[in-house]
């Protein structure tokens, strides 16, 4: 295969690169990839025995973009962000490049642990082999001592690791720099997987094969991937532009997570040193003492902390005595600090009599029920809370925090980085976000292959990623089966 000089399909990457410049050209392709399965006997499903799906793919100097139909995906990692484009629309989402590496985390943990569950069950045939698993998502179960196998064939090489075929690799292919072979196989890890040692090999290679085929296993039988590479481009501008597109609006009839998020990315900076928010609060918290309402002034102080990271302190010998007096104040402290499962059972009831008693809509005690729930794995109830609190207090940075936790738990990846961006972006040197923030660095760190690509290019501003999110699917996509 070799390398045309024009970009056959240009209307839409027309748009997408307008105002970019062309000082170095990227490598652009059309793939097409058929997706043949074939189940076990006995299973029921709505998948196609057979599916074709192309797509137009550029590769950039520091981005990779994929279009499908009327879907444009854009991989920034300069600025760590991908945007999704609706090219009909004009409008575009965006959201973190951390939320597929730590999803990928996570999932590929969870599948761990239920392999385990069936293996001790008995189960041991409905236990997908971990190398698939691995295949699927592009991250390592554990530190692997064992190599690929090459067997050759007729025209082309199969690899394999563990006894099990992942990769038949065909020899006609196109000679590209290892920058663009390394962005390769970027794009298959960011879209249809890909075992960590195949996409080495692949941006070991120095080209972009022809075609190739990923095979794969699921509970449900075994699928294979053909791909097919055309229409070579070496002129499509290196940069890109969402100059032509819009941030897609909040819809009418949104969800409550949608509009939280989309109230939080209208609300200026928060914190100690925003003079407005801080003086406020203690200032009604100064009122209520005033008003022998210590438990009152108590939680406005914590709303203040959770704003803006103000410790409650700073007060007087009367508002101490008060404070020490106040046993609702005592209830409540000691609630909060219950470790096992039936402390936070009686701690859970706890709050919630305080909050009978002083208001459903009282945010704090809201919250503290929200953490509450969560620690018992309450995650759908700990999220209804979290918004409940959001919407009535969109300030609260610190419940943003809580809130992506919640959305992570239950394998929401990226409106948890959504929420938890949307907190930063607010407060960001509140205390409640190094643990995000720790988090990133240790997917950086353990993962520096899904980020490659952008250290040399920091961003001058980083887009908020609090804007309404696209359905997502789940082939061909960042949350990969």
């Amino acid at each position: 295969m070799t390398l045309v000089p024009a970009l056959r399909r240009a209307s839409v990457a027309v748009i997408l690169f307008l105002g970019a410049s062309a000082a170095q050209a990227s490598v652009a392709f059309r793939v097409t990839v058929t997706t043949e399965r074939i189940f076990k006997s006995g299973v029921k499903t709505s998948l196609p025995a057979r599916a074709t799906q192309d797509s137009d793919v550029v590769l950039g100097e520091h981005f990779i973009s994929v279009r499908d139909g009327k879907s444009l995906s854009v991989l920034d990692f300069a600025t760590r962000r991908r945007h999704v484009i609706d090219t009909a629309a004009s409008t575009y989402d965006t959201y973190s490049l951390f939320d597929v590496a730590g999803f990928r985390r996570f999932e590929i943990a969870h599948r761990q642990g239920m392999a385990g569950a069936l293996q001790a069950g008995g189960l041991q045939a409905h236990v997908t082999p971990l190398v698939y698993e691995e295949q699927a998502l592009s991250v390592p179960a554990a530190r692997r001592r064992t190599a690929l196998l090459p067997q050759v064939l007729d025209g082309a090489v199969l690899w394999s690791l563990d006894g099990q075929p992942l990769l038949r690799l065909g020899i006609a292919g196109s000679p590209v720099s290892n920058d663009d072979a390394t962005a390769f196989a970027q794009y298959l890890r960011y879209t249809w997987g890909g075992h960590p040692l195949v996409l080495k090999l692949l941006a070991d290679g120095k080209r972009i094969p022809a075609a190739f085929t990923l095979h794969y296993q699921e509970v449900g039988g075994k699928v294979t991937r053909h791909f097919r590479i055309s229409a070579m481009t070496a002129g499509a501008p290196a940069t890109y532009s969402l100059a032509a597109y819009r941030p897609r609006p909040l819809a009418a009839d949104a969800p409550v997570l949608e509009r939280v998020l989309a109230q939080a990315a209208r609300l200026p900076p928060l914190g100690p040193e925003a003079p407005q928010a801080h003086p406020a609060l203690r200032a009604e918290a100064e009122k209520l003492f005033a008003a022998e309402k210590p438990f009152e002034a108590f939680l406005t102080m914590l709303e203040d902390h959770f704003s803006t990271g103000a410790l409650v302190d700073k007060l007087s010998p009367q508002q101490q005595l008060a404070m020490q007096a106040c046993q609702p104040i005592h209830d409540l402290t000691r609630a909060l600090l219950a470790k096992d499962k039936e402390g936070i059972q009686a701690a859970l009831a706890t709050v919630q009599g305080l909050r009978q008693q002083h208001g459903l809509e009282q945010p704090v005690l809201a919250l503290f029920e929200g953490n509450l729930r969560a620690k018992l794995g309450q995650w759908p109830e700990a999220t209804a809370l979290y918004l409940h609190v959001l919407q009535a207090k969109p300030q609260m940075a610190a419940v943003y925090q809580d809130l992506g936790d919640a959305l992570l738990a239950q394998f929401d990846a990226p409106n948890a980085w959504r929420s938890w961006d949307a907190g930063r972006a607010m407060a960001p040197s509140l205390r409640q976000f190094r643990k995000v923030n720790d988090l990133e660095r240790s997917l950086l760190q353990d993962y520096p292959a899904f980020f490659a690509g952008g250290a040399t290019l920091p961003p001058e501003v980083q887009p908020s990623t609090s804007r309404p999110a696209s359905s997502t699917k789940t082939v061909g996509s960042t949350n990969l089966p």
